[in-house]
């Protein structure tokens, strides 16, 4: 049975990628680089399509297009395989649980202010300038900064500097 082909850019609707990263990702050995028509253009398959949603996907937990080529790069490397996937799923594990650590942080001190701005509703320019303040003091969820400032350090209206 043929495999389906697709050119860069029904390959890219079908992935909601751009066709400039299918390009990059070909660039940087993510994907491998397809055939070409006499004409000059790409050529893609159905395995080009699941590598392009696993790309998305891994990127969506966080993994950085290295890490993916890495990852990628692993199968079927015998024994050596095994010790780096354990060693990478580690660290990701790590960075994982660190990342909901500072998420659940950030979801508690969120709730707690939502609380207090439904109690002061008609206020909106102080609630606003609160809500950027909790964003822009809150760790990234990417983050491993573990300096989060707690809401109580947010500046209030009486509080406010002036």
């Amino acid at each position: 049975m043929p495999t389906k082909q697709f050119l860069i850019n029904q390959l890219a609707t079908l992935a909601d990628v751009k066709p400039d990263s299918i390009r990059y990702y070909e660039r940087k050995g993510l994907l491998p680089k397809p055939q070409r028509k006499a004409s000059g253009y790409r050529v893609y398959d159905d395995a080009a399509l699941r590598q392009l949603h696993f790309i998305k996907k891994a990127q969506a937990f966080g993994f950085s297009l290295d890490e993916i080529h890495r990852v990628l790069g692993l199968r079927g490397h015998g024994k050596e395989t095994c010790r780096c996937v354990i060693a990478i799923a580690e660290a990701t594990l790590s960075e994982t649980e660190e990342r909901l650590k500072d998420l659940r942080e950030f979801q508690r001190v969120l709730k707690k202010n939502l609380a207090r701005w439904r109690r002061s509703a008609g206020r909106s320019g102080v609630m606003a300038a609160q809500f950027c303040a909790l964003i822009e003091s809150a760790a990234p969820p990417h983050s491993k900064a573990k300096d989060f400032v707690h809401a109580a350090s947010i500046p209030t209206a009486r509080h406010k500097q002036r």
